[in-house]
């Protein structure tokens, strides 16, 4: 009997998660294939077809995963910051900072995938918009409270900000555009406070 059969449920789904990850992330949705999953996670392809019956199906779980751990870290990194006393609007792009300057960074796996036209389906594009929704509603929550005379629009505003640093960044390979946003961002925030 192999190790890989004597995994438990959560555990190979654990493994398959992870190992989605790491491949869709580093070589994109339409570059990776269930046998390389299977093999990445040490499961059969008995037991990744069991859990995930088709590869979109394997797509949306990772998306929800990767929302649930990606927002997890943002909240975290965000307050940790703040803790520290940096300013919130800059502490929000300060995270995106750390983000980018983390081994294998690669932009936005929400972007990255729904600009994988022919591999996503409405459903993955859902889960995309629900991840951006709720990146917004987490900002505007922080902002909020730190500047309660902030107009309705501004965590929207700080959404583009955001997404359009996270592109720049991974396409010039630069921190410039994630400096550039903080900036832009703290020039509105002196606009209102």
């Amino acid at each position: 009997m192999s190790p890989a059969s004597t995994l438990s449920r959560e555990s190979a789904q654990e493994s398959i998660l992870r190992s989605a990850d790491q491949l869709f992330y580093e070589r994109g949705i339409a570059g990776v294939g269930m046998a390389d999953v299977r093999d990445s996670a040490g499961v059969s392809l008995r037991r990744l077809y069991s859990l995930h019956p088709s590869k979109s199906d394997l797509v949306a779980a990772w998306l929800e995963d990767r929302h649930q751990t990606w927002m997890r870290w943002f909240a975290d990194s965000v307050d940790r910051q703040v803790v520290d006393g940096v300013e919130p609007v800059r502490a929000i792009l300060g995270a995106i900072e750390e983000w980018a300057t983390s081994p294998g960074y690669r932009g936005c796996a929400f972007l990255n995938a729904i600009a994988e036209t022919t591999e996503i389906d409405d459903r993955h594009r859902a889960i995309v918009a629900d991840h951006k929704r709720a990146l917004i509603q987490h900002v505007s929550v922080v902002v909020h409270g730190a500047y309660p005379s902030a107009p309705e629009w501004f965590a929207s505003a700080l959404g583009v900000l955001i997404d359009g640093a996270v592109v720049d960044s991974a396409v010039f390979g630069s921190l410039a555009p994630i400096a550039d946003a903080s900036s832009a961002a703290s020039t509105l925030v002196d606009s209102f406070t």
